[in-house]
């Protein structure tokens, strides 16, 4: 059926990024013709998988010389591309059908599927319910905004498998499906204002996820985030987790609950204290008990889930410093909860690539938790401009210079912690660049 619906299609896919490639990689193996344009030249001409998939037919040209869309079915765009993007608006506007790289990748699935998105904590929740899964003997993927297209595993899932789909506001965006039986909004904290312009727009995104729900599915959104924005759900039957009884899920910081029934103890490190990693627990174990998972089963395979790295990840202690690494951190939202969650008075490492939010939300907290802001990358500036007149803020032109300062001012007891707030592209490829970088630097110190 899905060979039936591509076959000798001509398609545009516009961004080939990993996201990009791997559908029109998809769609040359279902027999589309397939266009690809990019706007980086050099990406064109040497990146290896791009090239590779040349060979099997893809057509390719920067994005300002593909003037015209007729004759095209279909377009698929990437998540990093906005919807605004003048060949996407063109598509709209001739009557091309303008789909995400997820939805193209659905239309092709018959498999039980989980979506989880929010700002913060996606990566790690969508990770945590895959091993809880695959532990009790669930067959489980993560796949989407994780790190592995969609389009490029579903023709190889198994039946059987469940595939978790990590889903950022871009893909929501685009995608159509009802295929989800479970989803989760994480919370909905100031991110990629820069795209879009208000809190309001950027929530409707998130929100977007509960057009994809499956009749009688099971949609859990974090209690404040509910309680923000809940006016956006079209749906009466939406559960809750968090803190107060009145969630499905919920703890006291002791026991965790479901429908008002203790069914386990959190595990020590866990307990008193509200934190993020609470809250993971909570979403996930929501959506694990859906699924059949006991209390138990979910608290042996959650003893044995190591967290992806660059989220607040300890790297090393020197002269009774401590540094952490987290290079995830690339909102607002992020840093203030790396900074709850440390003990130590902290000497904090942020900036790059400003996405639009104030940093004044810092300033209350960093009181009598950060003694110094060391700035860099492009944002540096706007981070000085905003904090300086209540927080010291020193401007560091290379990450490397920002550490040594950063080194040379802690004292034994204190915290050197690289959590950017920013996105990270002025200065490197990817946030995992950036904390690559940073976790070699600290040990060359």
């Amino acid at each position: 059926m899905v060979l039936a619906t591509y076959q000798g299609k001509r398609v545009l896919v516009i961004g080939l990024g990993l996201s990009g490639r791997s559908a029109a990689n998809f769609l040359l193996k279902l027999g589309a013709e397939v266009h690809g344009v990019d706007r980086n030249a050099t990406m064109l001409e040497t990146h290896p998988d791009l090239l590779a998939i040349k060979q099997e037919g893809l057509k390719i040209k920067l994005d300002h010389e593909m003037n015209d869309l007729a004759g095209f079915d279909l377009v698929v765009l990437s998540p990093g591309i906005s919807t605004s993007h003048p060949l996407a608006v063109k598509a709209l506007q001739m009557g091309i059908e303008l789909i995400g790289e997820i939805e193209l990748g659905c239309r092709a699935a018959h498999h039980s599927m989980i979506g989880i998105t929010g700002t913060n904590g996606k990566t790690t929740v969508t990770l945590l319910i895959t091993h809880v899964l695959n532990q009790s003997g669930l067959l489980a993927k993560a796949l989407g905004n994780v790190g592995v297209p969609f389009t490029q595993e579903i023709l190889t899932l198994k039946p059987e498998e469940i595939a978790v789909l990590e889903l950022s506001s871009y893909q929501l965006e685009t995608l159509q499906q009802k295929i989800l039986d479970e989803a989760l909004i994480l919370n909905v904290t100031p991110d990629h204002l820069d795209r879009y312009g208000t809190m309001q727009k950027y929530a409707e995104a998130k929100f977007g996820i509960e057009r994809s729900m499956k009749n009688g599915g099971s949609l859990f959104v974090e209690r404040e985030t509910k309680e923000a924005y809940g006016h956006l759900l079209e749906g009466q039957l939406v559960s809750s987790y968090g803190y107060t009884a009145d969630c499905t899920v919920y703890t006291d910081l002791e026991c965790v609950f479901l429908n008002g029934q203790a069914m386990f103890t959190l595990p020590p490190a866990l307990r008193g204290k509200q934190s993020h990693d609470v809250e993971n627990l909570l979403a996930a174990y929501a959506v694990c008990s859906r699924r059949g998972i006991s209390a138990q089963q979910f608290l042996q395979a959650y003893a044995t889930f190591k967290k992806p790295s660059h989220r607040i990840e300890f790297v090393l202690e020197r002269d009774g410093v401590r540094y952490y690494d987290d290079s995830k951190g690339t909102n607002i939202d992020a840093v203030m909860r790396a900074v709850q969650s440390l003990d130590g008075m902290i000497i904090l490492i942020a900036g790059g690539v400003d996405k639009g939010a104030s940093y004044t939300p810092w300033i209350q907290l960093f009181k009598d938790r950060v003694k110094l802001i060391c700035a860099i990358g492009q944002a540096a500036d706007k981070i000085k401009g905003q904090l300086s007149h209540q927080i010291p803020v020193h401007i560091s032109t290379t990450l490397d210079l920002a550490i040594q300062h950063a080194a040379g001012l802690a004292k034994k007891g204190e915290i050197v912690l690289l959590s950017p707030g920013c996105a990270s592209f002025d200065m490197f490829r990817d946030y995992v660049h950036r904390g690559e970088e940073f976790q070699r630097l600290v040990r060359q110190l």
